[in-house]
């Protein structure tokens, strides 16, 4: 099977594969086209995460992922509870005193018993992870090397051009981040 997902919008490429695979028979392979790193990263990542080993290969502006499909569970969960930080901006409440309660937030979580699992950046905070003169940029990459899983919303930084400036964390997409608040986690939003 071959479907086409140029010029989509995040999540569509994951949906469309998503729904795709759930078509296709075991051992039936499926051919994604794309023309977006973004879409590609993203499409890798769902498929990795279902252990399908996916390949690509890239052609001008084309980009091919070939999966064939295995025995898989695609609606699966972590079947443990794990705790999400959900930011949707990178000050608690306005100004400078908001731009210093989120860098006092983030360095107390380095210092508590239960630090969470995940921090996932949309809007605004994903510019703590691509600025290093941010005012938490510090904080956030002290809770990395913690080992907590940073994801900051792919759309969100391509909307504000700092794709390519990423410092903390991974890209994640939409239905990734849908996936995790309606999943198993403890969802903890600032």
């Amino acid at each position: 099977m071959r479907i086409d997902c140029k010029d989509l919008d995040c999540p569509k490429p994951v949906v469309e594969t998503k729904k795709a695979l759930e078509n296709l028979n075991n051992g039936e392979s499926l051919e994604i086209i794309l023309n977006s790193t973004i879409s590609k990263n993203n499409v890798l990542k769902f498929l990795n995460s279902l252990n399908l080993n996916p390949t690509f290969k890239e052609h001008q502006d084309e980009i091919i992922i070939c999966v064939e499909k295995k025995e898989i569970d695609l609606n699966q969960a972590n079947p443990n509870e794990y705790s999400v930080l959900f930011l949707k901006t990178d000050k608690v409440g306005c100004g400078e005193l908001g731009e210093n309660l989120f860098v006092g937030f983030l360095d107390t979580l380095k210092n508590i018993k239960n630090i969470p699992d995940k921090i996932i950046c949309v809007n605004e905070s994903v510019l703590v992870n691509t600025d290093e003169n941010h005012k938490a940029h510090k904080a956030m990459k002290e809770l990395e090397n913690l080992g907590v899983e940073i994801i900051s919303c792919g759309a969100c930084l391509e909307f504000f051009r700092k794709t390519k400036e990423l410092k903390i964390g991974s890209i994640g997409n939409a239905y990734e981040i849908v996936n995790e608040l309606f999943g198993k986690a403890k969802i903890i939003t600032l």
